[in-house]
């Protein structure tokens, strides 16, 4: 069998992406979704930073300083990165605001000459893209980092409304582990945020898989045909955010609508004329599931 065709080096875009050490999931998830291009002349670039725990104690949160992560983006610049991602969402959950990941863009921009941006960032945007207000969150983390996830978008200026938050139960025993979670078990905690967390609820018209180490991905397909509802996948927004920056509006299918959607038809475009019903639950106190 012959080898697949390589990409034209001498004029590929290239994309880079910043990887916490730990993180096993992303980095094949990545190159596959790229690989699914109708064009294949755009390639990822990694490189990594020291993350061996998550958490929000500040041995943890100090892994993410914005001078380690200029230094990363200056070594994807040695490459001549066409873009630049910081993919983990640590911005979700340290306690930080929406703003503190645009300081941080910016300051890795202006360090470089190239445009910058991150998982947080991403995510944010495909929200506003997608036109919808009611939010599931499905997280691999403690219930009270992902009630950190939670207060991040019931925060923001955009007034996003968080109609449940689910989690796995037991809580892996650290970054690696989450990555070996089993597809069985991500379904259920994703599908789960789908569902409001009372009665009277509304149910999430997209919902957030907030983790760039859990390979939920491959699922978003599957979870929208059974539920309705637009998977936001951490390791897909952020490649679907960086081609965008490179101004690729391509579809690629076989990740969820998201990215088969680019110009929000289908079920984006679903989302976008529900996306006025009333708010039940007012500020968004979703009740925290674990699955």
């Amino acid at each position: 069998m012959a080898p697949p065709p390589l990409p034209n080096l001498s004029a590929c875009k290239k994309l880079g992406f910043i990887v916490p050490s730990s993180n096993t999931a992303l980095e094949p998830l990545t190159s596959s979704i790229l690989s699914s291009l109708p064009s294949h002349n755009i390639i990822p670039l990694f490189t990594r930073i020291r993350v061996t725990t998550v958490g929000t104690d500040p041995t943890t949160t100090a892994q993410f300083s914005t001078t380690t992560l200029i230094a990363a983006a200056q070594l994807l610049a040695d490459a001549e990165a066409d873009a630049i991602l910081w993919n983990g969402t640590s911005g979700m959950w340290t306690g930080e605001s929406l703003e503190a990941d645009q300081v941080l863009a910016d300051a890795m921009t202006q360090a470089t000459g190239i445009r910058c941006s991150t998982t947080t960032l991403a995510t944010v945007a495909a929200v506003e893209f997608l036109g919808v207000s009611n939010l599931g969150v499905a997280v691999p983390y403690s219930p009270d980092l992902a009630e950190r996830v939670r207060q991040f978008f019931v925060s923001t200026k955009y007034g996003w409304n968080v109609t449940a938050v689910a989690t796995l139960d037991p809580v892996p025993a650290g970054n690696l582990a989450i990555a070996k979670s089993s597809l069985a078990d991500i379904k259920a905690v994703v599908r789960k945020a789908c569902s409001p967390s009372s009665p009277a609820g509304n149910k999430a018209e997209a919902v957030i898989v907030a983790c760039t180490n859990w390979p939920a991905a491959s699922l978003a397909e599957e979870v929208e045909a059974e539920t309705g509802v637009v998977v936001v996948d951490s390791i897909t927004v952020t490649t679907w955010h960086g081609l965008r920056m490179l101004g690729c509006h391509d579809a690629i299918r076989g990740w969820g609508g998201l990215l088969s959607n680019p110009h929000k038809t289908g079920a984006g475009a679903r989302l976008t004329s529900d996306s006025s019903s009333k708010r039940v639950n007012g500020e968004g106190n979703g009740e925290i599931v674990r699955v």
